[in-house]
């Protein structure tokens, strides 16, 4: 109890003075649960997620994307890429996930992949209503709140009102207190914080090449139905193969049929 006091102490500390720059005050590790059936609810795959914030600007993604980023941008070095056999020769294995999240100045802006390229599109806010459950996670009294999305899909949480920073994993921001587990009705996807540390790293979005502007979500909802219909449309005819030869296109596609629909 004396450590989590003195960490929130210094955490909210860095909060007041770091709330002006893009500097961070937290970092919180997140592990991701997938079912991508719900027949199958035993095979279960799991991702960690990073989140960097302060209370006015946030940055979530996975390492992996990041360091695969940083490398095609030049940034800095980044660990080995592996790589994958295609119709054009080896090149480098995307990351699992490539999406990542920026709030800044009261907009969520969503960055995910169709194909090769990434679309960049503002996700609309949610409205919570709080709920009078309460439970604690990681030492943090957690109150329940729900929200329906704009396309009709059901997301309960659980956030710490002792972390005053109105963020969260993904899209889910926007309450009084620092989000730490997220799960949609069926439970078929999973947020849930396992690590919480003072952070004084510099929030800063990853760098895409080919990446699309949208309009408004629609237009990305679109991109993204006709991607499934046709995998090729958006990977410019780009054919991917196994190392005895066996064309596996249709895996990208399927893999991000499964995450993105979930969290829409």
């Amino acid at each position: 109890m004396l450590q989590k006091t003195i960490l929130l102490s210094t955490i909210l500390i860095s909060i007041f003075s770091l709330a002006q720059n893009t500097k961070a005050s937290m970092q919180i590790t997140y592990q991701m649960n997938l079912i991508s059936d719900s027949l199958q609810r035993e095979k279960v795959k799991t991702a960690e997620f990073i989140l960097l914030c302060n209370t006015t600007e946030s940055v979530f993604y996975t390492k992996e994307a990041k360091d695969y980023y940083d490398n095609e941008s030049g940034k800095k070095g980044s660990s080995t890429l592996n790589l994958i056999n295609s119709s054009v020769g080896a090149i480098p294995r995307f990351p699992k996930h490539r999406e990542s999240v920026h709030r800044n100045e009261g907009k969520t802006i969503v960055n995910t992949d169709v194909g090769k390229y990434i679309f960049t599109y503002e996700e609309p806010d949610l409205k919570w209503e709080i709920l009078s459950q309460k439970k604690d996670i990681l030492g943090y009294t957690c109150r329940l709140a729900s929200a329906i999305t704009d396309t009709n899909d059901t997301f309960f949480v659980w956030f710490a009102e002792d972390i005053s920073i109105p963020d969260g994993p993904f899209r889910f921001k926007g309450l009084s207190g620092l989000v730490l587990e997220v799960y949609n009705t069926n439970r078929t996807i999973k947020f849930t914080a396992v690590g919480i540390t003072k952070s004084e790293e510099t929030i800063e979005p990853i760098t895409y090449p080919n990446k699309i502007m949208t309009k408004n979500k629609e237009q990305y909802l679109e991109a993204r139905k006709n991607y499934h219909a046709n995998p090729s449309a958006y990977n410019g005819n780009l054919r991917i193969f196994d190392a005895s030869g066996k064309e596996t296109t249709y895996k990208m596609h399927e893999r991000l049929k499964k995450i993105n629909v979930f969290l829409d």
